[in-house]
């Protein structure tokens, strides 16, 4: 059994065939799905996608990605307490959210909406799912002053050095699509050598697609695409991958029970 750690399944992209989707990704073995919330506008529909469709397991989470900043309204931290407060015990973590750096953007807004979040986590006893983007030093820095707090670095892009830092504070570390890309052979070392025992599957679709369907729509049936690209450079075998990523993200996030809405 997979897990898909990071896939917005309830983004407009599938609605014309989501059915079709999760039925080809539980034939493939991805039985568990994460599903993060990216603007308040959109945590309902989240919500309506937890329990088990199509023999996924779909398991939701919430937050205000700094991507979308322009989005966001202060009111939307208080109203994202009212969420957590009201579906404890469906709600598995509070992401996606973090810092992306990456465009001309308010850093300070991004930085005040990230820490009120992160104080929501820490209140609700519940790991988060981190996007970060050029801000890795940034996100380090705040999270050494909440030793508490764990979750998942999704799509990791930082340095071996940052991650060592990010599995020491009690991150696990998002590995998707990314590691198949011709270009991407640094990455692909780095996975090879940190320990897997640190490490989740994700797909992050519909974007992120891996190199057998570049400019394609990405699904969650191709977490054995990543599956296999990761096995191809380490030294235990795909079933061993499989079952400790699995394991991983399950302890980490309570899966197993679906709470049904």
């Amino acid at each position: 059994m997979l897990v898909d750690s990071h896939c917005h399944i309830d983004f407009s992209d599938f609605h014309h065939d989501r059915a079709t989707v999760l039925h080809q990704a539980a034939s493939a073995g991805v039985k568990q799905i994460v599903v993060p919330g990216i603007t308040s506008r959109y945590w309902s529909r989240v919500l309506s996608l937890t329990g088990e469709f199509c023999g996924v397991k779909l398991y939701p989470a919430l937050g205000l990605h700094p991507f979308f900043l322009t989005e966001h309204k202060k009111s939307d931290i208080d109203l994202l307490d009212q969420y957590l407060k009201h579906f404890q015990g469906q709600v598995r973590a509070v992401g996606e959210i973090g810092l992306d750096f990456a465009r001309k953007t308010d850093k300070d807004a991004q930085l005040e909406y990230f820490e009120a979040q992160l104080d929501l986590a820490e209140k609700y006893q519940l790991p988060v799912i981190l996007h970060v983007v050029k801000a890795h030093e940034q996100v380090l820095a705040i999270l050494k002053q909440r030793p508490g707090l764990a979750g998942i670095v999704h799509s990791y892009s930082g340095s071996a050095a940052q991650a060592k830092q990010y599995i020491k504070q009690g991150f696990l570390l998002g590995v998707g699509g990314v590691i198949t890309w011709p270009k991407s052979d640094k990455k692909r070392d780095m996975f090879a050598k940190l320990p897997l025992e640190s490490l989740v599957l994700e797909t992050d679709s519909p974007d992120m697609s891996p190199a057998n369907i570049k400019g394609e729509r990405n699904t969650p049936d191709q977490v054995v695409t990543v599956l296999d690209a990761l096995a191809a450079v380490r030294p235990e075998s795909a079933d061993e991958i499989a079952k400790t990523t699995t394991d991983n993200a399950n302890q980490l996030l309570g899966l197993g029970q679906v709470c049904l809405l």
